[in-house]
């Protein structure tokens, strides 16, 4: 490892660092060679074969699900060009299910970066002779051991070592893709950009699972729960939960991205290349490509059918008059799926709501007349984690819905331009739970939901009598399933701000007491979906209010913050309209008394 800090480059840094901190450069060079020591990978030794069997009985609860065209053209790439996979992070098997994978087509090991509190041994030992780079979780004011992630990845680059990492920085806590993390990325780029001659491409990497053991664990956490440490108990409790059959897990690869082609955007007229330029655009990229190769799985379907009905079950029947058209429009989207379901008394829809009432997502009730099904208030997030794997492909029909309901009932004169202006806002107040498009790409992709939804929606009799008229005919209602959770949690947070009037508030206080707060109002019936008590939720809302300003205080902030809480009551407002839609078109929806009139 000696030669990798023995450049003139990091010997370089090294004296810059001895500049700014006053520390001898011997001292730093030995706190370098110590963090290194820390997260190089160590060849040889331990049996790779050995950790892959170890891999394949950890994982056992799964069969992995992958196109074996994908992998052979990700091969085929390789013998030209380093890759770089990029997957989503949605439980502690990806890097297995990843590398089981890969090894079929005879891929080396990926050199996969892992956060250090795994890093328990003797695993941690196993793990550097297998390619994992523990990596400290936190690390942005410690400059030397910056510096030397920075040359050790480079390093890796050079040698065409494939790398792995997940870009959104840690597991999902509510089934969603999180933002990117920028960091790791950043590094990978700047030093690609010193040798550009050999291009890399990432893999964006989508990876989901029927269920999952975690989701529990995780789901407490999201509604305010602490998360427990990792430890070798821990370790053993999770193996031994992969002893129950779980279903499939299921591998997608997202068209490559290449570095050299990200890269050359960003030269300036002079042709010198930005590659900070790059970093945002790449992650961004990458997050929409794993999106867009994310299947439709049935857990997904079944969870979106039984959530957001009040607090009544619902029959087999009635959840069929939710995924008819659900499906229907998953067709005429053309959207990925992992097979053909059909609304049958048997299949995979059949079997998965089977898995999920065995795993206590799901309650079921056999009545004397009735076999009903329903989602308890400490199973409403593991319920939503599964159905937020796919969100992202009914977030423009959700927006479409509440924006032209929201013209149509502000009696707009012209339709089309308020309904466009409203869900720009929309996009603009989800901006820190969803990745949009550019404005152009937004425009043309809004419009296609409006064709659909209102056929003829471009002529000039586009107007709000019509709008109502025909959205009480539409069999296919999703705002209040896609975006009511979102913008109910927003409000609660908007409300709490509000009357905190001009005083500066801080962000751990607020959400605690959102969260708190927000349980009270789900017991009280004021708060529809118990899905919005969500920690992940309202710090996205503080992110947003911080992003407008309204968070430090000072003379007139006040009112700002009061016209933010009554814009989003307002929209909760029309979500519950939108849900009046829904049951008046058969949808199975309970309105909860007191605020719907």
């Amino acid at each position: 490892m000696e030669h990798i800090l023995d450049t003139p480059e990091f010997m370089r840094t090294l004296a810059q660092l001895s500049e700014e901190t006053g520390r001898p450069v011997s001292k730093l060079s030995e706190e370098a060679a110590a963090d290194l020591k820390e997260m190089a990978v160590k060849p040889g030794g331990m049996s790779v074969d050995m950790w892959d069997k170890f891999s394949r009985w950890l994982s056992r609860a799964y069969k992995v699900d992958y196109l074996p065209s994908e992998v052979a053209a990700l091969r085929e790439l390789n013998e030209t060009s380093g890759l770089i996979f990029l997957p989503n992070h949605r439980s502690y098997l990806d890097p297995l299910v990843l590398r089981w994978v890969l090894e079929q087509y005879g891929f080396p090991p990926n050199n996969t970066l892992g956060g250090a509190n795994l890093a328990l041994w003797p695993f941690s030992e196993i793990g550097r002779r297998n390619g994992i780079v523990f990596i400290r979780r936190e690390f942005r004011d410690d400059h030397v051991y910056r510096a030397v992630l920075k040359t050790y990845l480079s390093h890796l680059m050079e040698q065409r070592h494939n790398l792995e990492w997940y870009i959104e920085g840690g597991r999902t806590r509510t089934g969603k893709l999180r933002p990117p993390r920028y960091g790791i990325l950043s590094y990978v780029i700047d030093a690609f950009a010193e040798h550009p001659e050999n291009d890399v491409h990432i893999v964006p990497t989508s990876i989901i699972y029927d269920q999952q053991h975690e989701v529990s664990a995780i789901s407490a956490e999201e509604a305010g729960g602490t998360k427990k440490a990792e430890s070798l108990s821990w370790l053993y409790n999770f193996a031994r939960s992969q002893s129950r059959r779980m279903g499939k897990a299921y591998l997608r690869f997202g068209e490559p991205l290449s570095l050299a082609e990200s890269l050359q955007l960003t030269e300036d007229a002079e042709g010198n290349l930005r590659p900070r330029l790059a970093v945002p655009k790449v992650a961004f990229e990458t997050a929409n490509r794993i999106n867009a190769v994310t299947p439709v799985t049935p857990s997904a379907m079944l969870t979106f059918a039984v959530l957001d009905n009040g607090d009544r079950a619902i029959t087999v029947d009635e959840g069929r008059a939710v995924l008819q058209p659900l499906i229907e429009y998953i067709q005429a989207r053309d959207l990925p799926m992992t097979q053909n379901v059909v609304l049958d008394d048997y299949g995979p829809l059949r079997d998965t709501l089977r898995n999920l009432v065995q795993e206590g997502v799901v309650t079921q009730y056999d009545g004397p007349t009735e076999r009903v099904f329903y989602v308890s208030l400490d199973h409403q997030h593991e319920a939503a984690f599964y159905r937020n794997t796919v969100i992202h492909f009914f977030l423009n029909r959700a927006i479409a819905e509440l924006a032209i309901i929201q013209a149509a009932e502000d009696g707009a004169e012209d339709v089309k331009e308020a309904a466009w202006q409203n869900a720009v806002r929309i996009k603009d107040i989800l901006k820190f739970e969803f990745f949009f498009p550019a404005t152009r790409d937004f425009a043309g992709e809004m419009a296609a939901e409006y064709d659909y939804m209102y056929p003829g929606w471009q002529e000039d009799r586009f107007t709000p009598e019509l709008v109502l008229a025909e959205a009480q005919q539409m069999k296919l209602v999703l705002a209040h399933r896609v975006i009511g959770p979102f913008l109910e949690a927003y409000s609660v947070l908007a409300d709490e701000l509000a009357a905190a009037g001009d005083a500066q508030v801080e962000q751990k206080d607020l959400v605690e007491k959102c969260l708190k707060l927000a349980k009270q109002k789900w017991l009280q019936k004021t708060l529809h979906s118990p899905e919005s008590i969500s920690k992940d939720y309202f710090v996205n809302a503080f992110q947003l209010a911080k992003n407008y300003k309204l968070v430090d205080g000072g003379p007139g902030v006040g009112e700002q913050r009061q016209a933010l809480a009554e814009e989003l009551r307002t929209m909760v407002r029309r979500i519950d309209d939108l849900r009046h839609i829904a049951q008046a078109s058969g949808q199975p929806v309970l309105i909860v008394g007191g605020r719907n009139g």
